[in-house]
């Protein structure tokens, strides 16, 4: 009997792996700046406008993102001199994927006790997002 419980399990695999990467996608983070559902967000500021037609920021978290001293983290980008352009538009490129995009469930491990039982802890690189 264990063994007929194993092979169903395993026959049954490739079914719930193939629907759950659906089910993470078209949600927001339980984050400091993030909207509780993603949606339309017309004023998106700068390089996080790709996520304007479906977003979890707003258009202040948007714009902060790209301040030299911004209060979102209470961070810095010149914290030790001058960053080059160059690696301030990727650490941008990157806030903005974190507090916009509604697609990083793949790489969010759920917890309990928050509205949205999610936290983030593997960010995409940007060659996975394709």
């Amino acid at each position: 009997m264990v063994a007929a419980w194993a092979l169903l399990a395993l026959l049954a695999w490739p079914i719930a792996t193939a629907a759950a990467p659906e089910s993470l996608l078209n949600i927001c983070m339980d984050g400091k700046h993030h909207k509780t559902e993603p949606g339309p967000e017309g004023q998106l500021y700068g390089q996080c406008a790709l996520w304007k037609e479906n977003a979890c920021c707003t258009a202040n978290t948007s714009l902060e993102a790209h301040e030299d001293q911004s209060y979102l983290y209470g961070f810095n980008w010149d914290h030790c001199g001058a960053m080059p352009e160059k690696c301030k538009r990727h650490f941008i490129q990157d806030t903005c994927l974190y507090e916009c995009s509604p697609n990083l469930g793949p790489w969010i491990n759920q917890v309990g006790g928050c509205r949205n039982p999610h936290t983030h802890t593997h960010p995409p690189s940007w060659g996975e997002l394709g």
